[in-house]
Formats: structure tokens, sequence, C-alpha cells
């Protein structure tokens, strides 16, 4: 065990967890600012969007909560990279890949928070469609890598794909939505989903690439 693997599984796993909890503290507090004004709130019928674009607290919570992890999460994927780096050779173009899509997805993601629909809908959606693809082609290839590792368990690349399937769910079924072939709220639940998974994927990340143990 080299001191670099040691050090750089540490630093993903402290990151990864602080990114976890972050995630986690700032969806649940909005909810219950937004629960406090809405109290028809629910996740079959409530957008997460809808809770940053409330004026208040759920929107002051939300919003900036979101922002705080976008930088986060860009380290997360940095780290990750580096512990795939120690299972595998040849890896400059999986590195170079996931480094690019991820500052996209993570500028997406600055975007489509610090301007609400309500204020800008260009931009919000702009943002919007540069953050959930950016997520999706990420999750990829971050998949495909995983599964050409043997020694990680399948899960790792299970998480991968589970995040790729909700967020293409959730995209179709918003341009249905959009086009008027099905209801406002039909979409809702697959946007949870898409933030459920992504803390799945998170989790279970930290605790496999975060122990400080040998690779090779």
């Amino acid at each position: 065990m080299t001191t670099n693997n040691l050090s750089t599984a540490k630093a993903f796993r402290l990151t990864g967890a602080a990114s976890f909890v972050l995630g986690m503290l700032t969806v649940l507090a909005a909810s219950l600012a937004y629960l406090a004004v809405e109290p028809d709130f629910s996740i079959l019928t409530t957008y997460l969007s809808d809770i940053g674009d409330t004026p208040g607290w759920p929107q002051v919570l939300f919003n900036s909560g979101t922002i705080l992890a976008a930088p986060l999460r860009y380290l997360v994927i940095v780290l990750l990279v580096l512990r795939l780096r120690s299972f595998s050779e040849n890896t400059k173009t999986f590195e170079v890949a996931a480094l690019t899509i991820g500052a996209a997805s993570t500028l997406g993601t600055v975007f489509m928070t610090a301007v609400p629909f309500s204020v800008g809908p260009a931009i919000h959606m702009s943002g919007l469609g540069l953050y959930f693809l950016g997520v999706v082609f990420l999750q990829v290839i971050i998949g495909i890598k995983e599964v050409s590792i043997k020694e990680l368990p399948r899960s790792l690349p299970a998480w991968s794909f589970a995040i790729v399937a909700s967020y293409l769910l959730f995209f179709v079924l918003v341009i249905l939505y959009k086009t008027g072939s099905i209801g406002r709220d039909t979409p809702v639940f697959w946007e949870w989903m898409c933030f459920f998974t992504s803390m799945g994927w998170l989790a279970t990340h930290v605790v496999f690439l975060g122990k400080e143990q040998s690779t090779h």
C-alpha cells in the first residue's frame, strides 16, 4: 500500500461522506420548509424543482445547499478517477472524458439552481439539460469502466446504470408532459428517484472505494 493510495482513499471517503450528508440534509430541510407552507407536499406530486422555486426558506435551503454541493460533487468525481486509476492501467481517455463531462454537469447544476425557472426559464432549462445529460453520459462511462475492473463489486456499476435509467426515464416523461401526452404529476416520482439513486451511488462508492487497503 502506498501513501498516495492511502491518502486518496481517505480523501474520497471523507469527501464522499460530506457530499452525501450535505445532499440528504439539503433535501430534508428544504422539504420540511416546503411542507410548512404547502401541506399537500408529496414525492408523487411535488417536484424537487418546485421546492427550489418556492420563495422563502424552501428556496433558500434547497438552492444554497445544491450550489454548495456542486463543487463538492466534482471533487468526488476527481477523487473517483484517482481511485479507479489504482485498479486499472490505460485510463487516460476515461479520465479526460469523466473530468470534462463532470465539469459540464457541475456547471449545469449551478445555472439551473442559481436561476429558478420563474426568473429565467431559458437559462434554467439550459442548465437543467446540461446537468441531466452530463450525469447520464458520466455514469455510463463510469459504469462501463467499473464493469471492466474485476476487483470491484458488481454493485458499483449497477448503481451507475440505475442512475442512467432513472435520469433517462425522467427526461422522457418530462418531454411527454411538455407535449401534453401525460399529466404533470407523472414524471414527479422519477425526479425523486434520480436523487435517491444518486445518493445510493455515493454511499456504496464511499463504502467500497473509501477503504484504505491495497489495490493490487
